[in-house]
């Protein structure tokens, strides 16, 4: 009779549930830019960085994006392509909220979660841990992947 052991680790649990809780974020994110498209389309003009004709194709682009990779990584596929993408995404919003607050404008940040908000020390402090969650999610994959197929590796001595 074979035994069949599951072993979890508690890391193993609350690295998942920070992903799920990431990919349901960005998820939640983009699916509110998706139903409001002409808010975040003039959010995106408020920076003022993109040409006019960019703004609709950055506007139509980026919530699909964050809808795709948060649902994702929420259901467990192609989590390191998530976090790398979705870890870009929120380096380059921090990097324009950076900008954008020296420029001394006083605009919506445009996230896309709960409420309206300005540009400012807070959103850029989140921004920031939604940044080091990615990376440290991204790094825990690349060495967990790492680990997991050197020790499932199949004896190379054919026997």
């Amino acid at each position: 009779m074979t035994k069949i052991s599951l072993s979890i680790s508690a890391k193993s649990l609350l690295l998942r549930l920070l992903e799920i809780i990431l990919g349901g974020l960005f998820f939640y994110a983009g699916y509110l830019k998706l139903l409001h498209p002409d808010d975040f389309a003039e959010a995106v003009m408020a920076y003022r960085l993109l040409p006019i004709s960019l703004v609709g194709a950055a506007a139509a682009v980026l919530p699909w994006l964050e809808v795709a990779a948060g649902l994702l990584l929420a259901v467990g596929l192609k989590k390191r392509s998530c976090l790398l993408l979705l870890g870009f995404m929120t380096g380059g919003f921090l990097l324009v909220m950076l900008v954008t607050l020296a420029r001394g404008l006083k605009i919506d940040c445009g996230c896309g979660l709960f409420f309206t908000r300005q540009v400012g020390l807070v959103p850029i402090l989140e921004d920031a841990v939604i940044l080091l969650g990615a990376a440290g999610l991204y790094y825990w994959e690349l060495t967990g992947a790492g680990e997991g197929t050197a020790n499932s590796a199949p004896a190379a001595n054919g026997h």
